[in-house]
């Protein structure tokens, strides 16, 4: 916890992950990038970019992407800094392909819009995090095709990354597959160019503090039937047993946290389903 919050800001963990489970992951993963084309991410600008894949709701999409991450070596490192009821906010694959592009320097706090520094608090900081990042690659990563660039100890700063002081600060991170990258969402990075004749995957990871919105929203990700299915560890990860934002007057007239409710996506779909039979 020192070394992320008040140290150079990031861990890595070299082979962190069997073998088989980043082999199984990996084919999956770009068995997904063929039956989901046209998709890429929020640094691209365009909905067809042949050169950079993003595949979306991984939880639903395999159970090897959910034991990955609900790992509890990972969860037990971040629960000092997030909470013990903290969220996966997302989880994702990124691939870039030969020819891709740098993202942008940036930070994900808990979302990448923090450009728009006017529409934040004007007291922002980084006395504590809401969100935390995490970086598992699927292939190797190198200079060549790609490796994340970071910025050690600009978790601190809490504000947009200037181009020239990422440039010349940040430093790349290259890695084995099933290795874990993990850094608070306010640390400066950038995936880079990929200027290999391969394609390179990862696995990216976003959880946060109970009370912010998930980016990927979870309750219509996810069809009820399935969740139910979920270790308690993965639903309460995808805050299907958090009750809020809630219909207040549908809770109990008493205190309604005093109560502990269980109100949760799980039941709502089937108090819904009675109103209708009604």
């Amino acid at each position: 916890m020192a070394e992320l919050c008040d140290g150079r800001g990031y861990l890595l963990l070299e082979d962190c992950f069997s073998e088989a489970s980043v082999l199984e992951a990996r084919d999956r993963i770009y068995a997904l990038v063929r039956e989901e084309p046209g998709r890429t991410s929020h640094f691209y600008g365009d909905e067809v970019n042949a050169t950079q894949a993003r595949v979306w709701n991984l939880p639903a999409k395999g159970k090897v992407f959910r034991d990955l991450c609900a790992d509890p070596d990972i969860l037990s490192l971040m629960r000092p800094i997030l909470g013990q009821d903290l969220m996966l906010s997302s989880f994702a694959a990124n691939v870039l392909h030969p020819g891709a592009q740098a993202q942008e320097p940036h930070v994900d706090y808990p979302y990448w819009d923090l450009h728009a520094r006017h529409r934040w608090p004007s007291t922002l900081n980084a006395s504590f995090f809401l969100a935390v990042e995490t970086v598992i690659p699927l292939d190797e990563f190198t200079v060549e095709n790609g490796a994340t660039a970071i910025v050690p100890e600009s978790q601190s700063l809490a504000r947009w990354p200037d181009a020239a002081e990422f440039a010349e600060r940040s430093v790349r991170v290259c890695m084995r597959p099933g290795s874990l990258l993990m850094f608070p969402a306010l640390l400066w990075h950038a995936g880079q160019e990929n200027r290999s004749s391969e394609s390179r995957a990862a696995l990216l990871g976003s959880y946060t503090v109970k009370s912010v919105k998930p980016i990927e929203d979870w309750s219509r990700c996810i069809e009820r039937q399935v969740a139910e299915e979920y270790s308690e560890e993965m639903q309460q990860l995808l805050g299907l047993h958090y009750p809020y934002p809630a219909v207040m007057d549908r809770l109990p007239a008493r205190s309604s946290e005093g109560a502990r409710s269980k109100q949760s996506i799980l039941s709502q779909g089937a108090d819904l389903e009675r109103e209708a039979v009604r």
